[in-house]
């Protein structure tokens, strides 16, 4: 799986096909976060989220883990206008969740924006349990992703997006998933229990809160 390929025309496309809705999406939770110290955010691409979460000002530390070198590349470029004080908080790490650990431990939140729905169930609960396992024990779990649609229209055209979607990023990307998977009952195996909830886009888009209780 690499979005290398990707990397340069993703924020076209996803502003071509929904607007906004994706971003609106990954920061719906972002002021209503407590300050926390370590913070993982997981597969977040060319860092438009990392920008936003600087402007919150609430952490000690962040570590960005992406796979995709392309990606690292364009969320670093997107710091440029930072200080040097807020750049020192961000520390990059190239990192497949498949075959290799997370870089550290005791992250009081993770992140994973439209990151789950790449894999398939075996690599789904693979990625959520090295996750999980390097959360401190009452840490917050972010994460906003794709879901079919209630009712029958939305369901309908939620269906359509999701065939479209993933026959495009099975082809250049090559992500693992055929299909949707929804990762609440993993989530909630490893402590995280849904706080909020928020839909976007006609409930094709869903960001959770979600907390070790």
């Amino acid at each position: 799986m690499s979005f290398n390929r990707i990397a340069p025309y993703f924020e076209r496309l996803e502003k071509i096909a929904f607007n906004n809705q994706m971003q609106c999406c990954r920061t719906a939770f972002l002021s209503e976060l407590p300050c926390v110290k370590k913070v993982a955010l997981i597969g977040e691409g060319d860092g438009r989220f990392l920008v936003e979460l600087l402007k919150e000002n609430k952490f000690e530390k962040i570590h960005y883990i992406d796979s995709s070198e392309k990606m690292l590349e364009l969320a670093r470029k997107r710091l440029q206008k930072f200080s040097s004080n807020e750049l020192s908080l961000v520390e990059f790490f190239h990192c497949d969740l498949m075959s290799e650990s997370m870089p550290c431990q005791n992250y009081d939140l993770v992140v994973t924006n439209f990151f789950l729905d790449l894999f398939n169930e075996q690599g789904l609960k693979k990625s959520i349990s090295k996750i999980a396992a390097a959360c401190e024990e009452t840490a917050i779990w972010l994460y906003a992703d794709f879901q079919i649609s209630s009712g029958l229209l939305p369901r309908v055209r939620s269906l359509a997006w999701m065939k479209v979607m993933y026959v495009f990023f099975r082809v250049v990307a090559k992500i693992q998933s055929r299909s949707l998977i929804d990762p609440a009952e993993i989530l909630e195996s490893k402590g995280f229990q849904l706080r909020a909830l928020r839909e976007f886009q006609r409930g094709l888009m869903k960001a959770e809160l979600r907390q070790r209780i």
